[in-house]
C-alpha cells in the first residue's frame, strides 16, 4: 500500500495533524508519529505496511482510499462513477428561457444574442410532447432562465401548467434573474410553479450596480431590486442567491456591499447567500481589451476567497468544505437540455440563444429537427478530463471533475485558454483549515 495520489497531509498551526482525501471525499486527524510516517513514505515513493501503524487506523485509511494498492484502480473507479451519472435516464435537468428579452444591457453579458420574442404555446407544446416521449420517464428539474425570464411570467406559468398536467410537477424549480422585476404578481405565480431557489446578479455597491444594469424607466435599479427583495423574502420561503459579479474595478466593494446586504435582511439570514462571482472572458462576452486585463487570474481568484475570510472573517462558497465528490456538470449527461423560446435545444445555458451552439429544433410533435451531431458530440465527449492525460492524473479532479464543460470545449475547439481548474488547486490545506475553524466554532460549513 501507498499514500494515495487523491490524499492531502497537512498540520495546522496548533499542532494537529490531518489527511483528506479528494476521492471519498473524508477528512481525518491523525497523531503525529502517523502524519510523518505517510509523509516519509509519500516523499520516498516507499510503502506504508500494517506494521508501521495501529491496526484500526490502518483500516480506516484504507477504507476511506487515503492508503491504495494500485491508484490506477481508483482512477478507474471514480471514471465508473461519473460514466454511470452521465448515463442516467431517470433525471432531467430542463433549463427554459421562456424569453431572450432583457432590459438590461450588461457591457460582459454572453447573451449578445437577446431579442424581444417569447415562446409560444406552440413550442410549449412541443416541450410537454418531447417529454412525453422519454422512454423513462425522468424526474424533472427545471431552471428558468433568459434574458429575463419574469419579463415573461404568462409563458412560466402557462408551460408550467401544461407541463403539471400533462407529464408531472417538477421536483424542484429554480430561477436566474436580476430581481428588477420582482413585484406582487411574480411572487404569486413563483410560488404557483414551486420555484424553491433564486439567483439574482449584482455588480456591485449601488453606484456601481446602477452604471452598469441601466434601463430608460429606472434611475435607481439597485434600491428598486433591494425594495423587491424585500418583498419576496417577507412573503415566500425563496432561498435567495445574490451572486456578485467581480473584477479588479469593483472586487474592493465586495465586503461593504456583503456587510449592507447582510443588516438589510438580516432577519433573512437563513434564507440568503452572498457570493463573489469572478467575471470570465467567454469569448462571446461584450469584453474590451482594457476590461480583460481586469479580470482574475485562477490564483488571484482563490486568493481573494482565502482574504476575505482571514481578513474580514466573511465565508463564502469557496471557503465551503468541498462538494460532495462526482458531482459533474449535467452538460455531459443526455438527459441534460436547455430550450429557448423558438424551442431550439442546447445543452448549457450559458450559449443559450447562440444558435450555432445549437445542437437541434423540436418539431411539433416534438422530435428533433435541424439536427446538429457535431454541436452535440463535442458537448456530450468533447475535451473530457476522463480522456486528458493531465486531468485524469490530477489529484484535485474528484472534486474538480475537470471544471467547466464549455470552457474546456472553447480550448479544444475554439484555441481559447480559460483555467478550468478548481479554486482549490495549490491551496488545499488553506481552504481546509478555514473549514476546520468553522466546523470547531459550531458552523456547518457543507454546501
Amino acid at each position: 500500500m501507498k499514500v494515495s495520489n487523491y490524499s492531502f497531509l497537512f498540520s495546522t498551526e496548533n499542532y494537529e495533524f490531518y489527511i483528506y482525501n479528494t476521492l471519498s471525499n473524508a477528512l481525518i486527524e491523525i497523531d503525529n508519529d502517523t502524519y510523518n510516517i505517510l509523509l516519509k513514505t509519500r516523499q520516498n515513493k516507499s510503502e506504508v505496511s500494517e506494521q508501521m501503524l495501529d491496526s484500526d487506523l490502518y483500516n480506516t485509511l484504507c477504507q476511506k482510499k487515503f492508503i491504495t494498492n494500485n491508484e490506477q484502480d481508483d482512477f478507474l473507479l471514480y471514471k465508473s462513477i461519473v460514466l454511470k451519472q452521465r448515463a442516467d435516464k431517470y433525471h432531467i435537468h430542463m433549463t427554459v428561457a421562456p424569453t431572450m428579452d432583457c432590459c438590461f444591457n450588461c457591457h460582459y453579458c454572453f447573451e449578445k444574442f437577446k431579442a424581444p420574442d417569447y415562446m409560444s404555446e406552440a413550442i410549449m407544446d412541443s416541450i410537454v410532447l418531447y417529454l412525453k416521449n422519454l422512454d423513462s420517464k425522468p424526474q424533472l428539474r427545471i431552471t428558468w432562465f433568459g434574458g429575463e425570464p419574469l419579463m415573461a411570467l404568462p409563458q412560466m406559468e402557462m408551460l408550467y401548467d401544461k407541463i403539471s398536467t400533462s407529464y408531472q410537477k417538477p421536483k424542484h424549480s429554480d430561477i436566474i434573474t436580476t430581481g428588477f422585476h420582482i413585484t406582487p404578481q411574480a411572487i404569486e405565480i413563483l410560488k404557483k410553479i414551486g420555484i424553491e431557489s433564486m439567483q439574482i446578479t449584482l455588480d456591485g455597491l449601488k453606484d456601481t450596480h446602477n452604471r452598469i444594469k441601466t434601463t430608460h424607466n429606472c434611475d435607481d435599479v439597485f434600491g428598486k431590486v433591494m425594495d423587491n427583495v424585500d418583498l419576496l423574502l417577507k412573503n415566500t420561503d425563496i432561498h435567495l442567491i445574490f451572486r456578485v459579479n467581480l473584477t479588479k474595478r469593483n472586487a474592493h466593494e465586495f465586503v461593504y456591499l456583503y456587510k449592507y446586504l447582510s443588516s438589510r435582511f438580516s432577519s433573512h439570514l437563513h434564507k440568503i447567500g452572498i457570493c463573489p462571482a469572478f467575471v470570465m472572458d467567454r469569448g462571446d462576452c461584450n469584453l474590451s481589451e482594457d476590461e480583460i486585463e481586469y479580470i482574475f487570474t485562477h490564483d488571484e481568484d482563490a486568493m481573494f476567497a482565502l482574504d476575505l475570510y482571514n481578513k474580514d472573517g466573511i465565508a463564502t462558497q469557496y471557503t465551503q468544505y468541498p462538494s460532495r465528490f462526482f458531482n459533474e456538470c449535467a452538460i455531459r449527461n443526455i438527459m441534460s437540455i436547455a430550450f429557448d423560446p423558438q424551442g431550439y435545444a442546447y445543452k448549457c445555458w450559458e450559449v443559450i440563444g447562440n444558435r450555432k451552439h445549437a445542437f437541434a429544433r423540436l418539431n411539433q410533435n416534438g422530435l428533433f429537427e435541424e439536427f446538429n451531431e457535431v454541436i452535440l458530440n463535442r458537448h456530450l465527449f468533447g475535451a473530457d478530463p476522463l480522456e486528458d492525460p493531465k486531468c485524469s492524473q490530477c489529484a484535485y479532479l474528484p472534486i474538480c471533475n475537470g471544471g467547466c464543460p464549455i470552457q474546456r470545449i472553447q480550448n479544444v475547439f475554439e484555441c481559447r485558454k480559460n483555467c478550468t481548474c478548481t479554486h482549490f488547486k495549490g491551496h488545499m490545506a488553506d481552504f481546509l483549515k478555514i473549514h476546520l475553524r468553522l466546523t470547531k466554532a459550531g458552523f456547518d460549513n457543507h454546501s
